[in-house]
């Protein structure tokens, strides 16, 4: 028998075990999470955007943020009223939809909030009705689409604010602001309720003026075409509730 040195005929023993044994020593597979089947509701974003409203009719100023009212305020608006569409030097307050351009401090109205007057609408009437020119109309519709405020110098007027009373007014919370309409076509409140919005609002926040209100003159013009109309009815012996005939005062008016 040969020998071979530093190596065994020996192989070692290995332990064999039954098929349960290996069987329960296999890992579980990976377990996946559970998907609902049920329809995901999506989460309506909240709107927490600040804007104002200023109704002309009832001379108030809302504060918004999102649906919830934040505000009111007193106002005074334009010595000719309020429209959709003005001229500069009518001292109209314009009824239409802008954004707060800049605001300054210390003016001589106090804080003064710059509207981005005039907006779209308003050049595209202006330039319709031949009140501004191709180049204006162009420059105004240039600089709104970049986000700036439109040329301030345009026949369509300017500088359309919301401001104060001035220095010359109490600062004080319980002062109001001279009522009526006053302004050259501004928004105006109390010195007190300017601050309180200039401090909240900035470049970018919508204002929206609603209502229409006639100008003096054109107020005037009314009530003397209803004194005629009047008169004219009562030199024949009528009254507004009946007319000989059965013709209404406004066909014995037209004859």
């Amino acid at each position: 028998m040969v020998f071979l040195g530093g190596c065994t005929s020996q192989l070692p023993s290995t332990t064999v075990h039954s098929v349960a044994y290996y069987a329960a020593r296999i890992p579980p597979p990976p377990v996946s999470p559970a998907i609902s089947t049920a329809p995901v509701q999506p989460v309506a974003p909240q709107d927490v955007t600040l804007h104002i409203i200023v109704n002309t009719d009832q001379r108030k100023l809302y504060l918004y943020r999102g649906s919830t009212l934040l505000a009111s305020y007193p106002v005074a608006i334009g010595f000719g009223g309020s429209a959709p569409r003005r001229i500069r030097g009518d001292n109209k307050t314009p009824v239409g939809h802008y954004h707060i351009g800049y605001v300054r401090w210390g003016t001589q109205y106090g804080p003064f909030m710059l509207l981005t007057y005039p907006n779209r609408h308003d050049a595209e009437w202006g330039l319709r009705e031949g009140i501004i020119s191709q180049s204006q109309y162009h420059a105004i519709v240039s600089a709104i689409d970049t986000g700036q405020v439109p040329p301030q110098n345009t026949p369509l007027g300017g500088y359309i604010g919301i401001h104060g009373m001035g220095p010359s007014f109490s600062y004080d919370r319980a002062a109001r602001v001279f009522p009526g309409r006053w302004t050259a076509g501004c928004v105006a409140l109390s010195n007190h309720d300017a601050q309180d919005i200039a401090s909240m609002v900035q470049p970018g926040t919508p204002v929206e003026i609603i209502g229409q209100v006639a100008s003096y003159p054109e107020q005037i013009n009314q009530s003397g075409r209803l004194a005629f109309q009047y008169h004219h009815v009562a030199d024949r012996g009528l009254t507004f509730g009946s007319a000989a005939g059965g013709q209404s005062p406004q066909k014995l008016q037209n004859e």
